[in-house]
This record gives C-alpha cells, structure tokens and sequence, in this order.
C-alpha cells in the first residue's frame, strides 16, 4: 500500500483564498495523476491559514508504460520560449521533435511515463503543481523572481510512504528542500516532528493543536459557540459570510464568550453588529430575553493557561474603544438631525462624487426625486410624500456613523429618519430603497420603497450607460448585472403592471437604448432561467416580445408548457412542422409576393385564405389585450384548415404564378403562427 502527503507551509493566506486554493490543488493533483497513468483510491486535500496540501492514500504502481507527446512552442518561436520549455522539462534541445498540427508546426518532446520510480513520478507531479498554481493575488520571489505564491513558502513536506518504508519525495521550489519532517501549530507547538504513517500524520497534528479540514473547524465554532451561548441565555446571530472568514483565521478555534457592557448598548443594534464584525470578527448574540444583540463570541486560535481570559479581557478593551467611538459618531448625527434635520446633509452631498462624468451625487439625487415623483402616479402616492422621501435617500452617506461603515448606508438614514419624526413608511422606503442587493435578499414591497428602489436603480444603469460603461465578459466593475437584476426581480416578484420602455423613458437625455434593451432581455432570460424555467421556452418568449410583456413572462411560460403537450398544442406543433417543411424544402421561392390575388386563388385556397385572416385577426386582438393563454388556443382554429389544404391541393403545382400564391399563404400561416410564439424556436436544444 502506497501513501504520499504533500504539505505546505508559508505564511498566513488569506481565509477567501483558503477553499479555492484547496479545489484548484485537488483539480491539478487529478489531472496530474491521470496523465501520468497513476491510480489512486483516495484524494484529501486540506487548507488551514499557514498550510495548504494533499493526501493521496491506496496509489498504485502497477501500470503499463505509455508515451506522453509534451507539445513545445510554435516553430519560429523567440529563443526564450525554447529555453524556458527546455529548462521546464529538463530536456536538451537535440530532444525536439517537429510536428505539424491543424494550429501550425510546434516542437514536441517525447515523454516516458512509468518507466521511473514512484517517488520521482510524484516529484515531478507536484514540482509541477507549485510552478503553475494560480493565486487571485500572489508574490514572485526567489532567484530570478521564480517562483509565484500567494505568500513566502517556509517549508515543504513530502512523504511516500512506500511498502512500509518511509521515503522523502524530492521537491526543490526556490531555495526550499522537501522534508520529512513538519510542525503543528506555530504557537503551541512550533517544534518539528516526524511521522510513521499517514495516519500517524493525523494523530500528531490534531494533538499540536491543528484542525486541517475548514468543515471541522467550522463544525467546531458552531457546536462550541452555541453551546456556550446556550449556557449563558444567547443564541447565534447568522452571519455565514463572516463565519467563513473565521474559520479561514484560526488553525485551532477556540469559542470564548463575552458581554457587550451595559453603557455602550444605546446606539441601533447595526452599528453594534457591523463594529464587531467589520472591526474585530465577533460573531453577534441576542438576547433569549429581549432578543437584543448584548453578547458577542470572539474566536481565538489557541488556548492559554488562564482558559483564555486574558484573551477575552483583552478583546473586550478594544470593543469598548470601538463601540465609544461609534456612540460619538452617532449622537454627533443626531445632534444635527434634530437641530436642522437631515436636508442638511443634502449640500455635503455636492461634494460627493458619484462618477466624473456624471457629477455628485447631489445631481444623481435630484435625478431620482424627479423620476419618483413621475412613478409614483402608477401608485397612486401623494406627490409631496414621494418627493421628500426621495430628496434625502442618499442623506446619510456624509453621516459620520455611515462615512466609518459605509454598509450601514440607508440603515443609519432610516434610523436618522424616525428620529427627526417622519412616518415609518418614509424610514423604511430609505433603508429598502437599495434592496434587493444580493440573489437572496428580499424584494421591497411598500409602494414607496418600490418606486424609490426602481427610481434609483434605473438612473443609476442608464446613467452609466449613457457614457458608455457596459459589462464585458465576466467583468462587471459598476454591477450594471445587479442593478438590472434587481428592477427585474422588483417588477416580477411584486407583479407589477409596470413597462420597461415606460421606466427607461423616464430618465433624463439620448443614448443607445437598443443595446440596454437588448441587455435586460439577457438578464431576464438569466433570472427565470435562474427559477428553473426551461431555457429554450424562456428565450423563445423573451426574444419575441417587447419588455412592456415583461410583468405577464412567467404566467405566459406556464401557459407555453401547458399547451404543449395539449392536443391542441401538439396538433398546432405538427401543422407548423408541415408548413415550414415546404418553406424550407424551397427557399428558391423566397422573393415571392406575400399578397393574396384572388384571380388566381382556387375555391380550396380561398378556404384556407379566409380561415386564416380570420384566425389573424383573433390573435391580434388577443395580443392587444396581453390575452397570451387565448392568442396561443386561437392558433387551433385554422389546424383543420390548414391540413385540408395540404391534403387536397399540389403545393408545387406546374402553374408558377399559383405554386407562388400558394407559397405567399404558407408563409403567411407560418407568420401568424410565429406572431405568437416562434415555434422553431421551442426545438432546439
């Protein structure tokens, strides 16, 4: 039985870098291991804040010899793409092959594989991992900048464990030597120790006070911290975000409890939890009296002798400090709300800039109070209500309390709001105004947060589109995605009978509105695609209509599956299929003319003409009242008709100007058939 373990050391990683860099080691240790005709019965990587690696448990050895061919550079390449492939491989150049492929002619070297010891397959494996690893953000360092890592390596352990022997694999990564050796925890136990067997590695590791899987640290802060906010009358504020982040901060986490003094709980319950956990990483507790937040949990990442109340006393020293100031900024804003109000706030605000192009956010605000006021008559809101609410929703950004949490922005103005004694509907509409933020937040639904959120959001995406910021591939630095996303999600999620064209009207000046239009129809299909409708009958739908069907699409998507496999569906399916069969199978006649001559017309296409002028005009009209469920049923009235007329007439007769005429009613038929839903549409995959 074969064992290897790959680790290693460097100094701390940043804890959203910690999973990621775990699966891209996993990815690379999988491919690596395929290609080299390795088979392996167990893959563990792990990550902790100062180790990255890999245990591979159960390899074997007994596989045939292949050939690898490693394609070089192009031929004509510069000198030092040859020398640095050269150098990559260890190979000379007199090695080379020169091959042609479909992309050009490239240098090839020939590779044995299998043919060399385990251990100096693994070697090369895992050399070649390290130089190619990709770090979001990363350091070079090392002779000649060789070497790229997220932070200084300190030490690389790599170990076989080989038919009961125990073998050091060589790794040579900067001026770094694999050992066999390691260490646990850096506090703790900063000692070097060695190890027998894989499971022997466990052992010691846990025992010097390191947790190596993220899960069970996080399965430790949870059950531990709960445990002891049970004990104490708390229970757990949820903040996943910031526990992930905590558990990519400690290698052994340690849940201490603490009480939020008395005297520093006067201020809003947000700033409390965003100073803890923006300043200091506090997981919030509440109250199971009052459900106020008066406790918090601190995880430290070692235990001391004094069961960590040093610690503790320590980490409540620095809240205090925190929270005073905080109280300071706070009732400093108060001060001014209610001596002059938070209009107030409303000229600091020129000096804020919301882009260079586009002036301060003084400028975007009254842009939004205009369109609001315009909005709000689809609501039926009191003008001069909509119009103050609007003029202060960005009031609070110069406050102090949110100038030091800028996340608490709309919060604090809500909060700022009630004390200056507006209605709560007024305080809420400011706070809801940004929502929805995230894919999981909620949608706002008073009326006045409604029409604050959708004024906001659509000045703020046609404004940025006006002077040319789009998003590009996965790059999206404005998150003109998310602000699209959230006018769809508002208007979908609180059906509402409001028309795009109509929202984007409202803003100010010309710009390019076919690609914005063009734009949200591909967030739209994202989101219900998103909701688990099926893509195909979603992008049917959306490509077809106008954004003014934008509040009837999933009511209209239920009613496309529905009528589908309906008889009349699959009966109108069928009777598309025949018509567009001969459009297809002729696309010579493609300049003929779409007008009916009655001179011509036999008694049979006047049948079919009449049935479908009729069925025409029953569409249109269902069309016009947004009737989409009765538009697609109109379709069967003309299916007999149609049929008979296939059946009984010679499509393409001799006569040339009826085979047209007959042509002109088939594409006609398959236009009324399309003005509904272009059935084409439904048969890709």
């Amino acid at each position: 039985m074969n064992d290897f373990i790959l680790e290693l050391i460097s100094e701390e990683i940043p804890a959203k870098m910690q999973a990621p860099a775990m699966r891209q080691l996993e990815v690379l240790t999988l491919k690596k291991v395929n290609e080299n005709g390795l088979i392996c019965g167990e893959m563990i990587p792990f990550v902790t804040p100062m180790r990255l690696g890999i245990i591979l448990e159960n390899i074997s050895i007994e596989v045939k010899e292949s050939i690898k061919e490693i394609r070089g550079p192009r031929l004509g390449a510069p000198a030092d793409a040859i020398d640095g492939f050269l150098k990559k491989n260890k190979i000379e150049k007199s090695e080379l092959q020169e091959k042609k492929t479909s992309k050009g002619s490239y240098y090839f070297y020939t590779l044995k594989i299998n043919t060399q010891p385990l251990s100096n397959i693994l070697s090369r494996i895992f050399t070649e991992i390290i130089h190619e690893f990709n770090w979001p953000k990363s350091m070079y360092w090392g002779d000649n900048y060789s070497l790229r890592w997220v932070r200084p390596l300190r030490s690389i352990t790599a170990v076989l464990f080989e038919n009961e022997k125990r073998e050091r694999v060589p790794l040579h990564v900067r001026d770094i030597e694999s050992d066999i050796v390691t260490k646990a925890h850096h506090v703790t136990h900063p000692e070097f120790f060695d190890f027998k067997s894989i499971n022997d590695y466990r052992e010691k590791i846990a025992n010097g006070k390191v947790i190596l899987q993220p899960q069970d640290r996080k399965k430790i802060i949870l059950q531990e911290g709960k445990r002891l906010a049970e004990a104490r009358g708390f229970y757990l504020v949820e903040d996943d975000k910031l526990l992930e982040e905590i558990v990519g901060l400690t290698e052994f986490p340690v849940p201490l409890l603490g009480k939020i003094p008395e005297e520093l709980l006067s201020i809003p319950e947000e700033v409390i939890i965003t100073s803890m956990r923006e300043h200091q990483k506090f997981l919030s507790l509440r109250s199971r009296t009052n459900g106020k937040v008066e406790g918090f949990l601190v995880i430290t990442d070692l235990e001391t002798h004094d069961q960590q109340k040093t610690i503790l006393s320590g980490n409540l020293r620095v809240l205090n400090s925190r929270l005073k100031d905080a109280i300071f900024f706070y009732q400093n804003d108060l001060d001014l709300v209610k001596h002059h109000g938070m209009i107030a706030w409303n000229d600091k605000l020129k000096s804020v800039r919301f882009h260079e192009k586009l002036g301060s956010q003084y400028n975007r605000v009254e842009r939004i109070a205009k369109i609001s006021v315009i909005l709000a008559r689809q609501f039926e809101l009191e003008k001069d209500e909509v119009s103050k609410a609007a003029i202060l929703i960005k009031a609070d950004l110069v406050s102090n309390v949110v100038a030091e949490f800028p996340s608490l922005q709309g919060i604090m103005g809500a909060h700022y709001a009630e004390a200056e004694g507006f209605k709560k509907v007024v305080s809420d509409a400011i706070r809801d105004h940004y929502l929805p933020v995230g894919s999981n937040d909620v949608v706002p639904k008073h009326p006045l947060s409604i029409v604050l959120s959708l004024s906001d959001k659509i000045d703020y995406l046609t404004s940025l589109w006006k002077i040319g910021i789009r998003p590009t591939g996965n790059k999206d630095p404005f998150a003109l995605r998310r602000a699209a996303l959230a006018i769809i999600r508002i208007i979908l999620e609180n059906k509402l009978d409001i028309d795009l064209y109509y929202l984007i009207d409202l803003t100010e000046g010309n710009f390019d509105k076919p690609s914005l239009l063009r734009f949200l129809k591909e967030r739209i299909v994202y989101y219900l695609t998103e909701k688990n409708y099926q893509k195909k009958v979603v992008k049917a739908l959306v490509e077809h209509y106008k954004l003014d069907f934008l509040p009837l699409l999933p009511g209209m998507i239920a009613q496309v599956n529905a009528f589908i496999p309906s008889n009349s569906g699959i009966r109108v399916l069928a009777v598309y299929k025949r018509v567009s069969n001969f459009l297809s199978s002729n696309k010579e006649i493609l300049g003929f003319e779409k007008e009916f001559s009655e001179e011509r017309a036999t008694e049979e296409d006047k049948l079919v003409q009449k049935q479908l002028m009729l069925t025409k005009e029953q569409v249109e009209g269902s069309l016009n009242r947004k009737d989409f469920k009765n538009a697609l049923f109109e379709l069967n009235s003309m299916v007999d008709s149609v049929n008979q007329f296939l059946d009984n007439v010679q499509i393409n007769c001799e006569d040339n100007a009826l085979r047209i005429l007959r042509y002109s009613l088939l594409y006609q038929i398959r236009e009324t058939m399309d003005r509904v839903i272009v059935f084409s549409e439904l048969d890709k995959k």
